[in-house]
């Protein structure tokens, strides 16, 4: 790991990246890499060294936590996953499709296809991030709203019209946040509460939070945000920090696909916890079952279309991803459909799960391989390009690792 570690202390050294920190295993534990290297904060005065424990922001790496947790519901009878929603979720059962705006007005239709669980998990349920779609800008605008607005509470902040029948098409979205709502009201509690009792304290895990702010531990080893500089336009220039507004914070209730706070090795027990099949979370039949693809024909035709090159910006933009390979959408994050290789070099395998976030955390967890892995960051913007180049060396490098102690 030697190159890797040289590799990660130049780029911090020459302002390439803020600091990282990475975390990765094997299913049976014989292995395990937890490293830090870079700086907390880029503030004039504040270059204190960033470590294993950093609070990052995991953003949309949240999603995967919610995934589980709506399992959990599965697996004892309280929801299914095909389900129509609209008795637990009535707001969101009450949207229609929003197909354009004229003179000045959106033109809606009524939806047909129901709204279901598996829908929301998977980004196939007709809902759109405000500031990945156009068009719901343009209808915001209509009514007199801002064009993006920051999401307090789901509900609220989530309730653009659909942009298409429910199972028809993909689009990356606020499903999951509607999905973490429904757990809340099907069990009677906060998410916070549910997730430390049933996915956080099984697994021996005390700093993952949606509100580190009330815990001046966790708070103070939060790192702060850095940014690549605006003024280089190819996205070659180095990191500064970041000084604009908070772009995640401001919730007034747990916002299940962003909302999470965690240290890298805490976030790697989860991983792990599902790669290694040990039941503490789900059962093995439930925790396949995240590993096969879940979309509709159609579907799975617009999210092949979202990567036949690899998007620069953005949330899917986040850690690396073959334009060449077929993709689909498990329980929980992408779905690599085939095996991929760089040359003579091992990558992912089919059935590879992968996710990320948008201040650029990532994760991989690949059961053909017997490996995953997280790396932790702080940067905008997402997709960042020099940032995505050391993603693919740590997470390339955990695969040659996996190779010598034979899990390939």
């Amino acid at each position: 790991m030697q190159y890797l570690e040289d590799s990660f202390q130049s780029a911090c050294a020459n302002g390439k990246i803020p600091g990282a920190v990475l975390a990765a295993t094997n299913k049976a534990g014989s292995f395990m890499y937890t490293k830090a290297f870079g700086f907390r904060s880029l503030k004039k005065g504040e270059k204190s060294p960033l470590h294993t424990d950093a609070i990052m922001t995991l953003a949309s790496c949240t999603k995967l936590i919610t995934t589980i947790a709506v399992l959990q519901l599965v697996e004892h009878g309280q929801v299914s996953l095909d389900d129509d929603v609209a008795a637990t979720l009535p707001e969101l059962a009450k949207l229609d499709i929003l197909t354009g705006v004229k003179d000045g007005k959106g033109v809606l239709k009524k939806r047909n296809n129901a709204i279901t669980l598996r829908h929301l998990l998977t980004h196939s349920s007709g809902l759109s991030y405000p500031f990945m779609s156009p068009l719901i800008q343009e209808y915001n605008k209509s009514l007199g709203l801002p064009a993006v607005s920051h999401a307090h509470r789901v509900v609220e902040g989530f309730s653009s019209p659909l942009l298409f029948e429910p199972g028809t098409f993909w689009t990356y979205s606020c499903g999951i946040d509607w999905a973490g709502l429904l757990v809340s009201r099907v069990t009677g509690m906060d998410l916070e509460t549910y997730y430390q009792r049933h996915i956080f304290t099984p697994l021996g895990i005390n700093d993952i939070s949606f509100w580190p702010d009330k815990n001046p531990e966790l708070a103070a080893r939060q790192p702060t945000l850095s940014i690549r500089d605006t003024s280089v336009e190819d996205g070659s220039g180095t990191v500064v920090p970041f000084s604009g507004p908070n772009i995640v914070g401001g919730a007034e209730e747990e916002m299940a696909g962003q909302g999470l706070y965690s240290s890298m090795p805490s976030y790697l027990k989860i991983l792990h916890s599902i790669l290694a099949d040990d039941e503490k979370l789900l059962n093995s039949e439930t925790t396949a079952q995240m590993f096969k693809p879940q979309l509709t024909v159609e579907s799975q035709a617009a999210l092949q279309d979202n990567y036949k090159s690899q998007p620069l910006r953005g949330p899917c933009s986040v850690g690396n991803v073959s334009p060449n390979c077929i993709y689909d959408w498990g329980l929980g994050g992408l779905l690599t459909m085939e095996d991929v290789n760089e040359g003579m070099a091992a990558w992912r395998k089919k059935g590879c799960l992968t996710w990320g976030g948008v201040l650029n955390c990532f994760w991989f967890l690949d059961r053909k391989a017997g490996i995953c892995g997280t790396y932790g960051t702080q940067v905008l913007p997402p997709g960042d390009a020099q940032t995505r180049e050391m993603m693919g060396l740590f997470e390339k490098s955990i695969y040659q690792q996996g190779e010598r102690h034979g899990n390939l």
